[in-house]
């Protein structure tokens, strides 16, 4: 059986838009006989390389989000930052990743776009067909008027499209992806570090005058 993680990135955690998009995408994955587990990023997690073993059990992930200020939500800014040390690696090397949006009105596309471009650096690739932005202005449309020219807005029943590529996506067996040359991090065995300075040993190009002065 094909395993899906879902990154709900909400600031509200279990509660909200992108929580409610994450649950029902995991309705959708049982519908679909695939196993979807919710990683919801404000909770505790355990330790950085316990994270990494869990990526590496799944074969795709569906990215969750809201937009903030025409960026994704904090919680998922750390997440991506800390998870650099996995890139390229099994955790994500190879495995397919769709994103689903919500907004207000403005901004999911952009959001959208720029979280496959990041989980691509990561090693991941996009399916087709695999993002989903819902906005509220959209869905009072929706609701609005029953006409025809409306059927070009995403809606939410749209994240069964988007969850069957993904599956398909991740049964595909490819062993030829290549990676680029890239300098490999090592995955710390320290605990997750949820708050505070963050420090994962990438290199440092520029020193402050503190350095050379006393």
């Amino acid at each position: 059986m094909m395993k899906i993680l879902i990154i709900n990135g909400s600031v509200r955690g279990n509660e909200g838009n992108s929580y409610a998009l994450s649950k029902r995408a995991e309705a959708y994955l049982t519908g679909l006989q695939t196993s979807g587990t919710i990683l919801t990023l404000t909770d505790p997690k355990p330790t950085i390389r316990e994270v990494y073993d869990l990526i590496c059990r799944y074969n795709g992930f569906l990215v969750v989000t809201g937009v903030y200020w025409n960026n994704w939500s904090s919680p998922l800014q750390r997440f991506i930052e800390i998870v650099t040390t996995f890139e390229n690696s099994p955790a994500f090397f190879g495995k397919p990743v769709a994103c689903a949006v919500t907004m207000d009105s403005v901004g999911g596309i952009e959001v959208a776009g720029r979280i496959h471009a990041v989980f691509s650096g990561l090693g991941c690739w996009s399916p087709p067909c695999s993002t989903l932005v819902i906005s509220r202005v959209g869905q009072e449309a929706i609701q609005a008027s029953k006409e025809p020219a409306n059927e070009d807005v995403w809606r939410t029943d749209d994240m069964e499209i988007v969850l069957k590529n993904l599956v398909r996506a991740a049964s595909l067996k490819n062993d030829a992806w290549v990676s680029w040359p890239h300098i490999e991090l090592k995955v710390p065995d320290q605990p997750w570090p949820e708050h505070g300075p963050l420090n994962l040993g990438t290199p440092e190009f520029i020193t402050s005058p503190s350095q050379h002065h006393p």
